[in-house]
C-alpha cells in the first residue's frame, strides 16, 4: 500500500490515545513521586507486551514480574539531554543484561522513552534495516543508529511536522475526536511526537514490507 507522513501521522495520533499516553502518565519522571512501584511495575509489564519486548526479558521468578527492571528504570534520576542520550540507553540496556541475561537495547529504549520521551530515539530491528538501505551504511550498536535515525529525521522534518499539523482537522476520524484542539495541537507540534510519527512512516514503508515478505 502507499506510504505517507500523513498516514504516519493519523496513525500514531490512535496509538498515543491508545497506548503510550497511558504508559507515559504512570511511567514519565515528572510523575516520580505519585505512582506507586507495584503500579509502576504493572504499566511496565504492559509496555513490554505492547512493543514486543517481553520475551526478550525472561522470567527470573520474581515477584511482581520486570521489578528489577522497573527498579533499574528508577535509578535514571535526570531526564537525558543530546550528549548524554546515548549513553543512558546503553546504560539501561546493561543493566537488564545483568538481570535477564541479554543485551535488551530495544527494551531499554522502549522503557526509557516512556519515562522521558526526546531525545530518546527508541531502537527497533525493522527500522534498523530500513535505516541501512536508505543510509547506505553499515553499523554496529545504538549510537550509530541514533545518529543515522537523526539524519534521516532532520531530512524529513518537514513533511512530517506539515502532515501532523494537519492532523486537528480530521481529529473525527481519530481516537482524539474529544479532545481540545489546543491539547492535539501541543502534542502534533511536540519533537517527542513528530519523531514517533517518523518511527511509524518507517515501520509502515512499503519497500520495507516487501523485502520482509509481509
Amino acid at each position: 500500500m502507499p506510504n505517507s507522513f500523513y498516514y504516519a501521522a493519523y496513525s500514531y495520533l490512535d496509538e498515543w490515545l491508545r497506548a503510550d499516553s497511558k504508559f507515559h502518565d504512570v511511567l514519565a519522571f515528572e510523575k516520580k513521586n505519585e505512582k506507586s512501584a507495584e503500579e509502576g511495575t504493572k504499566w511496565l509489564v504492559e509496555v513490554s507486551k505492547s512493543y514486543k519486548v517481553a520475551r526478550t526479558l525472561k522470567d527470573i521468578g520474581e515477584k511482581p514480574r520486570l521489578k528489577a527492571a522497573y527498579d533499574a528504570l528508577q535509578e535514571f534520576t535526570e531526564p537525558p539531554n543530546e550528549g548524554n542520550v546515548v549513553r543512558m540507553v546503553e546504560s539501561l540496556a546493561k543493566a537488564l543484561h545483568k538481570k535477564y541475561d541479554l543485551f535488551a537495547l530495544s527494551a531499554a529504549s522502549k522503557f526509557l522513552w516512556m519515562r522521558f520521551r526526546s531525545p530518546i530515539i527508541i531502537y527497533d530491528s525493522v527500522v534498523s534495516r530500513w535505516l541501512h538501505e536508505k543510509c547506505a551504511k553499515k553499523y554496529d550498536g545504538y549510537y550509530a543508529y541514533y545518529e543515522n535515525w537523526l539524519c534521516k529525521y532532520h531530512e524529513h522534518e518537514g513533511q512530517i511536522r506539515n502532515a501532523c499539523a494537519e492532523l486537528r482537522s480530521i481529529k473525527k476520524f481519530t481516537l482524539a475526536d474529544q479532545e481540545p484542539n489546543e491539547k492535539i495541537a501541543e502534542w502534533t507540534s511536540s519533537r517527542w511526537f513528530t519523531e514517533r510519527v517518523f518511527d511509524h512512516f518507517m515501520l509502515n514503508d512499503p519497500v520495507r514490507n516487501r523485502q520482509s515478505g509481509s
